[in-house]
């Protein structure tokens, strides 16, 4: 494991608390997520839903225009009855009729396109909350521990003989290269 040096316990304890904050957001997002993915599945339900009803009533109403068309076309009075509002009547029953039916296939075609990109995030967002889960809290309780030793290690005071004498004998100029890495072990 690599050493580090630590200047500033605040620095760590301002790290470790963006971390958490991070990892709240982050689930708050991944929660987020999963219900917009549903809803969408739901939308895409109702609509599907929305457009078979919208069909049956659509082929009611073009099978209303033809009968019209039909009755108009067929009177007994009328040797050339005028259709043309009945014609017109027919062809926007038949262009509704379509429209619901284009609606509904592009309804369907959406649903798997929208699984496909489900699955995708579901696969990627699954690691990201095991991560939020595990990981996160467990790098917290290492930065928790960390902190708490670095703080013990600045409170303890040492012996006033012993530090006069040291800082006697070492100074910045005499230390020799190479000295930091053997007392890398103290933070």
């Amino acid at each position: 494991m690599g050493q580090a040096r630590v200047t500033s316990i605040d620095a760590l304890a301002d790290w470790k608390s963006a971390l958490a904050t991070f990892q709240d957001h982050a689930k708050d997002a991944v929660v987020a997520i999963d219900l917009e993915v549903r809803r969408k599945f739901d939308w895409l339900d109702d609509q599907r839903k929305f457009w078979q009803a919208e069909i049956r009533r659509r082929e009611d109403e073009l099978a209303q225009a033809k009968s019209e068309l039909w009755r108009r076309k067929n009177m007994p009075i009328i040797e050339h009855p005028d259709c043309v509002e009945q014609e017109k009547a027919l062809r926007r029953a038949q262009a509704r009729l379509d429209e619901a039916h284009d609606k509904l296939e592009k309804t369907r075609r959406w649903l798997p396109a929208l699984r496909r990109a489900a699955d995708e995030y579901e696969t990627h967002g699954r690691r990201l909350a095991a991560i939020l889960e595990t990981d996160v809290p467990r790098a917290l309780a290492v930065l928790e521990q960390r902190i708490n030793a670095l703080e013990s290690y600045v409170a303890l005071t040492p012996p006033a003989s012993s530090t006069a004498t040291v800082s006697k004998q070492v100074t910045p100029t005499d230390t020799p290269a190479g000295a930091d890495d053997a007392a890398g072990d103290t933070p």
